[in-house]
């Protein structure tokens, strides 16, 4: 999931098909449907670690965000919608944006990793082969190619480096960009 709105409105539909698969079926098995972003409280997120009783199951929805620093014992599905927030910044008008954009195929790749690291676990994609070789980067858009750069200017010039725009940087940002922040 892309945010936290993203991932209550999944929560709390999973909780409605559970609420309906129990009501149909007796004897069916607990599953707990936990959210997880980082405005989450600690209370909340510390459900996410702690043991299940009477053989429940966790299905912890989470931002792709999260899941780099999540590590935990017993995953055995992840679903991968295949987008991700990113922050923008629009030099034309002076603002930073979140924007919802497809993930990149590395970050494809290392979400898949997530899936049965303890044990045998499965991964599924929500797009096609197609959109996964034709549509998505291979890797993502560097922080410094859509970004503000206006502190990095200011850095730069009170280190007396002049000319910015002849600066050798490892992922060269637009030049536009780079001028709007030295104005």
């Amino acid at each position: 999931m892309s945010g936290q709105e993203e991932i209550e409105a999944t929560c709390y539909a999973l909780l409605e098909k559970m609420d309906r698969l129990i009501s149909t079926k007796k004897g069916s098995p607990k599953l707990l449907i936990l959210p997880m972003y980082s405005h989450l409280s600690f209370d909340l997120h510390t459900l996410i670690y702690q043991k299940t009783v009477n053989g429940a199951q966790k299905c912890i929805v989470i931002a792709n965000i999260a899941k780099k620093s999540l590590t935990m014992d017993g995953i055995l599905y992840v679903i991968d919608p295949g987008y991700s927030k990113m922050k923008v910044y629009y030099s034309h008008t002076g603002v930073d944006a979140l924007q919802v954009f497809p993930i990149s195929r590395a970050a494809a790749d290392q979400c898949m990793g997530c899936a049965g690291i303890t044990e045998p676990g499965n991964f599924y994609r929500l797009y096609t082969e197609s959109v996964y070789l034709d549509e998505m980067l291979p890797s993502p858009v560097r922080d410094i190619q859509r970004t503000n750069l206006g502190n990095v200017v200011l850095l730069f010039k009170s280190q007396k480096i002049v000319n910015l725009l002849d600066l050798d940087f490892m992922d060269s940002p637009p030049k536009e960009i780079v001028i709007e922040s030295m104005h």
